[in-house]
């Protein structure tokens, strides 16, 4: 893709479009999402992976711009932080059911607001958010309809699963940061592992 010129290009010919990945595109930013953004209302699904350029400007564009979208990815992507992950997820018409973020710059703070608002959501997988913590995990576990969830940290695990009371699957795999401790925690709040 060209960057943000390809990007305003799909949008004035592809105003059905539903789905659009954007992985390694160096070239693509805020205005490039803005403009697909505005012009592309149907869009359920977006992934975003290695785009340094896209940020928090960006995810707030997709929360007033796409009404329709049910599911995002999140990967490797510095200029996330909490401001558009939070912008994301409290939308009061946020119809998102999979959230996935991963290697982002965001705190507990993002954690709390899919706990608070992420009442839609009931996939979720966290990878690689150095910056959060056992609090963190614990108040996202308010959120009352997830049903799957994925995350790497032993501490966060049993946070998680004292607080939870929807998981209906729990997916852990190459966890090499979740103890025994963890899965001890995990087993005792009753919820099973999914294959």
């Amino acid at each position: 893709m060209r960057g943000d010129e390809g990007l305003c290009e799909i949008d004035k010919e592809c105003h059905l479009l539903e789905k659009l990945d954007l992985c390694r595109c160096p070239h693509v930013s805020n205005k490039g999402i803005i403009a697909i953004a505005a012009n592309c209302p149907n869009l359920t699904t977006l992934s975003i992976e290695s785009c340094p350029k896209i940020g928090n400007e960006g995810l707030q564009a997709i929360e007033k711009l796409y009404p329709k979208l049910q599911s995002i990815s999140i990967k490797d992507c510095p200029l996330v932080g909490n401001h558009g992950v939070s912008s994301l997820l409290s939308s009061a018409s946020s119809i998102l059911s999979k959230v996935k973020l991963q290697g982002l710059s965001i705190s507990d703070f993002s954690l709390a607001m899919i706990g608070h608002y992420g009442k839609s959501v009931i996939n979720l997988m966290l990878s690689g958010l150095t910056n959060v913590s056992k609090k963190g995990f614990w108040v996202m576990g308010n959120a009352q309809g997830l049903q799957k969830c994925c995350f790497v940290s032993g501490d966060g695990l049993v946070a998680f699963a004292k607080s939870v009371g929807s998981l209906e699957c729990l997916h852990l795999e190459e966890c090499n940061r979740v103890t025994q401790s963890g899965v001890i925690g995990v087993l005792s709040n009753q919820i099973p592992c999914c294959p």
